[in-house]
């Protein structure tokens, strides 16, 4: 039986441009997830800092797992020559409360998150997701 060549390479261009278009829908919508925690030991952490690949929306998420305290999360973005800028923020947070917040990122911004305590005894977590 005699396979029609020019058919054949048709189908191996359209399956090879499939894949390659799946491969970069992949690694496009892969996020950068961040996490610092205060111990007690302090009244902030920082999360180490990440760059935006994409223009989707980014998340900062906040918990308190102390006692008798309250604790705050934000996302921070940074600028070389001015003082870091909060672009989202929680809510002052209870003991066993938590709370997520979306924010907009550009291609190229670099983020990180903090998580605030009101005293020293503070304990929480702070989780940036940047795109």
């Amino acid at each position: 039986m005699l396979v029609n060549r020019r058919n054949k390479i048709k189908s191996k261009i359209v399956t090879l441009s499939l894949a390659v278009a799946l491969m970069a829908t992949a690694n496009s919508a892969a996020a950068a997830v961040k996490s610092a925690s205060l111990d007690g030991s302090g009244t902030y952490k920082n999360t180490v800092s990440q760059t935006a690949t994409n223009t989707i929306s980014g998340k900062i998420s906040a918990t308190n797992t102390g006692g008798n305290t309250t604790t705050r999360g934000y996302a921070k973005k940074s600028i070389s020559w001015l003082p870091d800028s909060t672009v989202a923020s929680t809510n002052w947070l209870t003991p066993g409360q938590g709370q997520s917040v979306n924010f907009t990122q550009k291609k190229g911004d670099i983020f990180y998150g903090q998580i605030v305590g009101q005293t020293v005894g503070s304990r929480g977590s702070v989780t940036i997701t940047v795109n």
